[in-house]
Formats: C-alpha cells, sequence, structure tokens
C-alpha cells in the first residue's frame, strides 16, 4: 500500500491512482422492492429479464444495509430503484430505522400510497420526497402512468403542504419528477404552476430510455417539434422559477461533450431488494433498452453481496476502483455519438468498449443528462 492510499492502487500508463483514506460511500439508493401497483408505459420494469418483478427486502437484509451504511460512513439512504417503495409492508419501519440511526432520508414514490402513510413520512421526519408526476392533466397522466390517479396524489401533497404550514417545516423537502415524451411536454409549464400549489421546491425533467424501436418514436429527443419547445424553455427558466418560486431543472436534449456520472459524483452505491450491491440504478438489473437508434442489452453489474460483505471493503476494492475512475474520468468511449455505432458489436450491451473496459459506461444516457437519477 502505498503513502496517503487506502487500499489497491490503480496503474494507468505513467499514472498511479488510488483512493484517499478518507474515501467512503456517501449515499445509498435502497432498491426495497421490484413489485409496483403502477404499469408505466416507459418504465425498465417492462423489460427485465430472467426476474419475477414481485421481490420484496425483508428487515434481516435492510438492517445488514443500516449496519454496513454507519460503519462506512454514510450520510443519505434513497428509498428508490425498479419498485415502487410504498408497496413493501416494512417500509415504515425501514424509514424509522434510517431516522432513528441518524441518516438522511429520500423516499421517491409514484405518489399513489401518500395519502394511507402520509402522517408516518411527516412525522418521521422524512428529509426529501420526490413525486413523479407526468401532466397535471388527468387523461395525459393515466395514459402514461397506467394504474395510477392523478387527483389522489394532488390531495395528499395539499394535505402535507398545510401540515407545513401549520408547523413551519421545510421538511420534506418537495420535488416533482417529470418524465418527458412526446405526449406531455407542452404540460411542463402548467406542472411548473401545479408544483407551486403543491409547495414543490423543484420540477426536475427527464427524458425517457425507450424500450423498443417503436417507443423511440415518442421520446422528445427524437420529435423537431418538442426538441424546440425545450430549447426555448432554457432561455426562460430564469424567468419560470423566480415567477413560481420553482426551480426547474431540464434535461439535455441534444447529446454535449460533457458526461458525469450521478452516481460517481455523489459516491453513491445502489443497493437491490436481495442485499447485491450494483454501481448504479441502470446496471442493477438484467434488461434491454432502445437508446438513440440501437438495441442494447445491459447485464447487472454486482460488486459484492451484503449478506457476506462488507460495504467499506466493495467500496474500496480493485473493482470498484477501477469503474469509479473510468467513468469519473471519461476515460472510456463516447458510443452515442460514435460514427460507427451502428455497425459495432460492443455497443449492443454494457459488457466491454473498445477501449478495453469491463464493463463499460460508455452509452450511458444518465452520464449525458438526458436521463436524471433520484439521487
Amino acid at each position: 500500500m502505498r503513502e496517503g492510499y487506502m487500499g489497491p492502487v490503480l496503474r494507468i500508463g505513467d499514472w498511479i491512482m488510488g483512493l484517499t483514506r478518507d474515501s467512503r460511500p456517501r449515499e445509498l439508493m435502497v432498491e426495497v422492492t421490484t413489485s409496483c401497483n403502477y404499469q408505466c408505459i416507459y418504465c425498465f420494469r417492462n423489460n427485465i429479464m430472467d426476474e419475477k418483478l414481485t421481490h420484496m427486502m425483508g428487515p434481516e437484509i435492510f438492517e445488514k444495509v443500516v449496519e454496513n451504511a454507519l460503519e462506512a460512513g454514510v450520510e443519505k439512504i434513497s428509498f428508490s430503484g425498479w419498485g415502487e417503495p410504498l408497496v413493501n409492508p416494512y417500509i415504515i419501519e425501514f424509514i424509522k430505522d434510517a431516522k432513528e440511526s441518524g441518516f438522511k432520508v429520500l423516499l421517491n414514490t409514484n405518489g399513489y400510497y401518500l395519502d394511507k402513510y402520509l402522517d408516518h413520512i411527516y412525522r418521521l421526519g422524512v428529509d426529501e420526497l420526490v413525486v413523479s408526476m407526468d401532466s397535471d392533466e388527468d387523461n395525459i397522466y393515466r395514459l402514461l402512468r397506467r394504474g395510477g390517479d392523478l387527483g389522489r396524489i394532488v390531495d395528499a401533497l395539499l394535505k402535507l403542504k398545510k401540515y407545513k404550514i401549520r408547523d413551519t417545516s421545510r421538511v420534506p423537502d418537495l420535488w416533482i419528477n417529470f418524465t418527458l415524451t412526446k405526449y406531455n411536454y407542452k404540460n411542463i409549464v402548467p406542472m411548473i404552476k401545479l408544483a407551486e400549489k403543491l409547495g414543490a421546491r423543484m420540477l426536475v425533467v427527464s427524458n425517457i430510455i425507450p424500450l423498443t424501436r417503436g417507443m423511440e418514436k415518442i421520446t422528445c429527443y427524437a420529435d423537431d417539434e418538442c426538441v424546440g419547445t425545450i430549447e426555448k424553455l432554457k432561455t426562460m427558466l430564469a424567468t419560470l422559477s423566480l415567477t413560481h418560486n420553482v426551480v426547474v431543472s431540464l434535461p439535455d436534449i441534444r447529446l454535449r461533450t460533457e458526461r458525469r456520472c450521478p452516481f460517481v459524483a455523489n459516491k453513491a452505491l445502489y443497493i437491490r431488494w436481495d442485499g447485491r450491491i450494483a454501481p448504479c440504478i441502470y446496471y442493477a438489473h438484467h434488461w434491454r433498452n432502445y437508446f438513440m437508434g440501437i438495441e442494447r442489452e445491459i447485464y447487472p453489474v454486482i460488486l459484492g453481496d451484503l449478506r457476506r460483505d462488507r460495504l467499506i471493503d466493495i467500496w474500496r476494492s480493485h473493482t470498484y476502483l477501477r469503474l469509479r475512475f473510468m467513468t469519473e474520468f471519461n476515460h472510456m468511449p463516447s458510443c452515442l455519438d460514435c460514427p460507427v455505432k451502428n455497425y459495432c458489436v460492443l455497443t449492443r450491451d454494457n459488457k466491454a468498449d473498445c477501449w478495453g473496459n469491463t464493463p463499460t459506461c460508455a452509452h450511458c444516457p444518465y452520464s449525458r443528462n438526458m436521463t436524471r437519477c433520484p439521487l
């Protein structure tokens, strides 16, 4: 071990890279279930492979999460992932354990069961509440989020706003997630107004990751009128945000040179329902998508398992050190705008790229800020 470094080091050419002694994960995204009460048309779950969508994290696994998070010095636990957290029967117990252990807590939900759990969520002091709402119009909302009930969610959030006003409380800090398609892009400005009414601090807009060639036709980035509308909105952001007291965060619609992995930037890891650890939500399960003209098979990248491994050891492992370095410093090709992407077999999955990285993040839409992580 070299002086000043903790654990393994990585040599690339003349350079030696290693973790500083105070390196640690700062945030965990915890997937408490792969089940959901919605059938959103663009959801990853629709293309999952080799897995049932009924898994639930039990108390014994979450106990491991808390134990390892405390040991590793984690600051925040985000309940999110491939399922709806509020369908797990232990979710309130998990939130209580996380808060009593001293963690900042984020809950990412479709909002359907907020009316059932709102008093618990508020009483326990959840720090951030992220609610997905893709339209202020019920017919469009139901088209995109099948099984949803917009009015039910609005009523619950208005109730929450009353609680916060009554107690002069700033928590939970409410964010609205808006998933962008050609069907709902004209609803962004009305959604800013609704976010203001509900007491939300932020409206975060994200592109979808299409699951099929046909689904790519409903994306904003493939629709000229939608692209033009978003570009115009970007010039109005300051005015809109100040007028409605809501921070509006728009995604990139066109490819840009800069890349930034939200999980690496936030020093975050992803904990699956079964205790297995992945680097991010995108690489947590086996599934397929069709992004920017290319169908890709995404294989799970598993770094370890909390049932037998320590979180801090996984963080300091050579495997994860190399993956973090590759992503942090963009030591990888750019598959999304490569001139031979339509002919290259390497870009068809995430196993390897033409620079020799295994696995690779070279075609990740999250790093391009086209899709957004609830971190």
